[in-house]
C-alpha cells in the first residue's frame, strides 16, 4: 500500500477543523476498508454500487497483516476492526451497521413498526448464517471431511430459503434490501464447492439472476474493481490462498 496515497486518505478519514476545532464534513467519497478478500465486504461493495454512492476502498492485502495492526487504532473508529466505514463525520465498524446505516441513507428504509424490524433482524441473522457456517468449515484443515457432512445438510438449508422467497422477487417483498446482497452473496459463495446447489430450487436461482442482471451490479461484476477471488483470508483451506475451482 502506497505511503504518501495512504497519508492522503488518513486526512480524508480523520476530517478538517476550523480554526476554533470544529470539524468539518468536506464532501469526499465515502471510504470502505476491508482485507483484499471477498468476505464481509462483498456485500457492502454491492450495496454502494446498486444505490451509485461515491467511494473509496482501502484495500490491505496479505502483506499488509502488520501495517493494519499499526493503523487499526489510528483511524479514529469507536470500535476498530475490519470492515470499516467512513463517511464523513459518520465512522462505522460491524458489516451488519455499515448496511444498515448505507440502506438508511441512501435506500428505502425496510421495517416501518417493531415487528417489521424484528423480523428485518431475524433474516439478517439467517443470512449471516448461512454464509458463516460455510465460511467457518472452510478454515478447518479437514475441510474435504468437513464438506461431506456440510452438504449433507444443505438442501434442508436452501429448502427453507427458497420457501421463505416463494414467488417474491427479494427477499423483504417487491423491494430490494441490504439482505438480499447478503443472501446472494452468501449463495454464490456456497456455489463454488457444489455449483449445482440450486438445480432444485428455481426461484432461488432466478433470484441469483435478478441481483446479477441489476444494470449497476452487471456493471461493478464486470469491471476490475470486482473481486471474484479469494472468498477467505488467505490461511482459509478453501477460498484463501489456493486456487478457485473454477
Amino acid at each position: 500500500m502506497n505511503a504518501r496515497i495512504y497519508k492522503t486518505k488518513v486526512d480524508a478519514i480523520c476530517g478538517h477543523h476550523d480554526r476554533a476545532g470544529r470539524s468539518i464534513e468536506r464532501n469526499m467519497p465515502a471510504i470502505l476498508g476491508y482485507w483484499k478478500i471477498r468476505g464481509l465486504a462483498q456485500p457492502i461493495r454491492m450495496l454502494l454500487e446498486y444505490y451509485g454512492v461515491e467511494y473509496e476502498e482501502h484495500l490491505y492485502g496479505k502483506e499488509d497483516q502488520e501495517k493494519w495492526l499499526d493503523e487499526k487504532f489510528n483511524l479514529g473508529l469507536d470500535l476498530p476492526n475490519l470492515p470499516y466505514y467512513i463517511d464523513g463525520n459518520v465512522k462505522l465498524t460491524q458489516s451488519m451497521a455499515i448496511m444498515r446505516y448505507i440502506s438508511e441513507k441512501h435506500g428505502t428504509p425496510v421495517g416501518s413498526t417493531p415487528e417489521e424490524r424484528a423480523k428485518l433482524s431475524m433474516i439478517e441473522g439467517a443470512a449471516m448464517d448461512l454464509r458463516m457456517r460455510f465460511g467457518f468449515i472452510s478454515y478447518f484443515p479437514n475441510f474435504e471431511e468437513q464438506k461431506v457432512e456440510y452438504l449433507k445438510e444443505l438442501p434442508r438449508t436452501l429448502k427453507m430459503w427458497s420457501r421463505f422467497l416463494g414467488d417474491h422477487h427479494y427477499l423483504t417483498g417487491p423491494t430490494i434490501s441490504h439482505i438480499d446482497f447478503l443472501v446472494y452473496e452468501a449463495l454464490d459463495a456456497i456455489h463454488y464447492v457444489e455449483p449445482h446447489c440450486l438445480d432444485e430450487f428455481g426461484n432461488l436461482k432466478q433470484f441469483m439472476s435478478r441481483i446479477e442482471n441489476l444494470p449497476q451490479i452487471k456493471k461493478y461484476m464486470g469491471s476490475e474493481r470486482f473481486i471474484k477471488w479469494p472468498l477467505h483470508l488467505w490461511r482459509a483451506t478453501f477460498g484463501g490462498g489456493d486456487e478457485p475451482p473454477f
